[in-house]
């Protein structure tokens, strides 16, 4: 997960993908904008620095992220691991992190219902204040991530997210910083089946890069 974005944002979006007790999640690749907006600092300046787009990939198990923009940012999370790997434009250069640390604190929080519906979803409004930024996530009340994805992820608080918006799927976002505003937006979405495969390195590799740092 991106380490300077506590968190994220997807279209008319198929759940596919089951565990034993009948439950389906979505698996796939999501693809995100962002924009961005501030008092104090020059708002191209922000966009040509910070991430423009992104994509995300979820099965039932792991997640990958990439972040494009100035550097292109990529992070692989294993679920049974709970650890994940980052590079900087596919140079192999690999850090290693412990999603158990806890990274950030809520101070607050409040989920709502909401009537405004996002590509075609219905969505449910989370509010964080945090730490380091207050967050505002449009969920799904139709799609769901699955638990494996979030459940021991406490770095970023991305726990905290799963448990109480039910593993609903970020469509859009909102993260207000000290002096800037990012804003994201679902744009595209690639529906896979339950086999699907999110990461693009095995478990092996990932466990190899951690035991060496």
């Amino acid at each position: 997960m991106k380490k300077t974005i506590p968190f994220l944002i997807a279209p008319i979006l198929f759940i596919t993908g089951c565990t034993n007790s009948g439950e389906k999640y979505f698996t796939g690749t999501i693809e995100y904008s962002y924009a961005y907006t501030s008092d104090s600092l020059n708002a191209d300046s922000l966009a040509a620095t910070r991430p423009g787009k992104s994509d995300f990939r979820y099965d039932l198990s792991d997640y990958q992220s990439r972040f494009v923009g100035k550097d292109t940012e990529t992070y692989y999370y294993s679920g049974d691991l709970n650890k994940s790997i980052g590079e900087i434009n596919d140079q192999h250069n690999y850090t290693c992190e412990d999603y158990s640390v806890v990274t950030d604190s809520v101070i607050s929080w409040k989920i709502y219902d909401s009537d405004e519906k996002v590509l075609g979803q219905q969505c449910r409004i989370l509010e964080m204040q945090k730490g380091n930024s207050w967050v505002k996530y449009y969920v799904s009340t139709e799609m769901k991530i699955a638990p494996a994805t979030y459940q021991k992820h406490r770095s970023y608080n991305w726990d905290f997210y799963g448990e109480k918006a039910s593993g609903g799927l970020i469509l859009r976002s909102e993260h207000r910083f000290k002096k800037f505003t990012m804003k994201g937006e679902a744009t595209a979405v690639s529906e896979e089946g339950s086999d699907f495969k999110a990461l693009t390195i095995d478990n092996k590799k990932i466990n190899e890069i951690c035991n060496k740092q």
